[in-house]
């Protein structure tokens, strides 16, 4: 009897700390979410995949009308095509990672771009207005 309830109370404590254990939001957008109201917490990470052709120059780039709010958690990740690996001139995805850093308001923009090809307007565009609470 004693045993059992010390396993019973063992497994209530275990609950109750693991309850206590934050864990980040992921919230994932494409380019079919164009524009749409993003709000995230402190700490949340922002997932944004875009479809890309690595063949051509072109790659999507970030840019920020605040910084600060959110912060990049490193360089673009390529993903090719499901079920062509390996083929040359396949389109695939850019995958980029934004963590919610500090309370505010900002706009995520990334643009399409060939990166020597300064001055000239991106091929594509996407952008949120990203809120991040407190």
């Amino acid at each position: 009897m004693i045993g059992s309830m010390k396993r019973i109370f063992l497994i209530m404590l275990l609950g109750t700390l693991g309850a206590g254990v934050a864990h980040a939001a992921r919230l994932e957008v494409t380019a079919g979410e164009n524009g749409k109201d993003l709000v995230l917490g402190r700490g949340d990470l922002l997932v944004v995949t875009l479809p890309a052709n690595r063949t051509t120059g072109y790659g999507w780039c970030p840019t920020l009308s605040r910084s600060g709010v959110l912060k990049s958690e490193g360089e673009a990740v390529w993903l090719p095509t499901k079920g062509k690996p390996g083929l040359v001139g396949a389109p695939g995805t850019e995958q980029w990672i934004f963590r919610a850093e500090k309370a505010g308001t900002t706009t995520l923009t990334l643009g399409y771009v060939r990166p020597w090809e300064h001055g000239k307007p991106a091929e594509k565009t996407v952008s949120w207005p990203v809120t991040v609470r407190p």
